[in-house]
């Protein structure tokens, strides 16, 4: 029997590589001739970067950078594929995590992020993988843009570092002193997310209050997308009005699209091709996957929507331990588990989250082992 384990991380409780090992090392114990994988993944968000360095057996590379409010940040850069790929996790520099009690995208820049980036290119990478979720911003990448040589200037001529409740006032936009190296890189972005820059699906409009931006901040920032939008095509001669999942990490998708040709790809898609996972799920008997919450919004892009999309076209049975499951019906998934079995509050969850995922995790395997020795598949 093969059973694949590919769980994202339990937010605020387990991280991926913890959860996935926690119900493998279950398995094992009552499935002691079962071959069992451990595929820990993410969505192209926060933990994607430790998914794709833990599967390509890469390192990192540490520098301090400036986090969303211009302090200082120790930074991990991921190095993977001979030390000709970086993995640059947007959260690290510019997460949400930063503007805990002060969120406000109006005025959070991505400046860090162009600085990993610019640390990234000294140590001679050709490609850098963006892993955009977690966001506290909303400029549209614009400041890591300018972190990497690409000046604003506002119609007095005066050159501005653009925020997210600044986006109007730019006035053109300056490539020519972007340095070759950084010219030279070829920029993909990960991401969970298929809605455009502007509209009811966008950047400031879908994702902004989840940031701490109020009704009239959100009318600010998306009069600044539109007004960006326009900027790049009189300038760039790029049209990001319809590109799909340019709303990622409070548009940087779009705006990295537009000022340096940055191709947008699925995150959970590359981390399933990235981890092996892609090449496993045909030959598998079983996958178990699991996350902090389950719902329907789960098999939306995410990375469990991912593991079950995949399974499904090989008729895998795919099994769910989450620490709490909402509506789940069509999800595809054979079977949804609640780790956390009475209630309680998040404290306590938090304390117990491994015990919780280790029981729920025993229970299942157990029921497979009975499956299995049934004859069952």
């Amino acid at each position: 029997m093969k059973i694949i384990v590919a769980t994202d991380s339990y937010k605020g409780t387990i991280n991926a590589p913890d959860a996935t090992a926690i119900i493998a090392d279950a398995l094992a114990e009552k499935l002691p001739l079962a071959q069992i994988l451990r595929m820990p993944i993410a969505d192209g968000g926060e933990g994607s970067a430790e998914c794709l360095v833990s599967a390509c057996g890469g390192g990192y590379a540490v520098t301090t950078v400036k986090n969303c409010f211009f302090e200082d940040a120790q930074v991990r850069i991921g190095l993977v594929g001979e030390g000709d790929t970086a993995i640059v996790e947007l959260a690290e520099a510019a997460g949400l995590r930063y503007a805990e009690g002060r969120a406000n995208p109006m005025f959070t820049t991505t400046y860090g992020v162009g600085q990993m980036i610019r640390t990234a290119a000294g140590l001679g990478v050709r490609r850098i993988l963006l892993c955009l979720g977690g966001s506290a911003t909303n400029d549209l990448g614009l400041g890591a843009a300018a972190a990497l040589g690409v000046r604003f200037f506002d119609a007095n001529g005066e050159e501005m570092l653009p925020l997210g409740g600044t986006l109007d006032e730019v006035a053109a936009v300056d490539l020519s002193l972007v340095p070759d190296n950084i010219r030279a890189l070829e920029f993909v972005c990960l991401c969970d997310v298929t809605g455009t820059l502007t509209g009811t699906d966008g950047a400031a409009q879908m994702f902004a209050p989840q940031k701490g931006a109020s009704p009239e901040m959100v009318a600010v920032l998306e009069a600044g997308a539109a007004h960006m939008q326009e900027v790049f095509l009189r300038d760039l001669g790029v049209d990001v009005i319809s590109l799909a999942g340019g709303a990622a990490a409070g548009g940087f998708a779009a705006g990295f699209a537009a000022l340096f040709g940055a191709e947008i790809r699925s995150g959970i898609g590359e981390v399933l091709r990235v981890t092996g996972f892609s090449g496993e799920i045909e030959s598998a008997d079983a996958v178990i996957t699991g996350e902090g919450r389950f719902d329907r919004q789960s098999v939306c892009g995410k990375a469990i929507g991912g593991v079950i999309e995949a399974a499904n076209r090989f008729d895998v049975p795919v099994f769910v331990l989450a620490g709490s499951v909402g509506d789940a019906e069509g999800s595809g998934a054979a079977a949804v588990f609640s780790t956390v079995r009475d209630f309680c509050s998040f404290a306590d969850i938090r304390d117990e989250a491994k015990t919780y995922l280790r029981a729920a995790a025993d229970s299942l395997a157990a029921a497979i082992a009975l499956g299995a020795g049934s004859g069952g598949r």
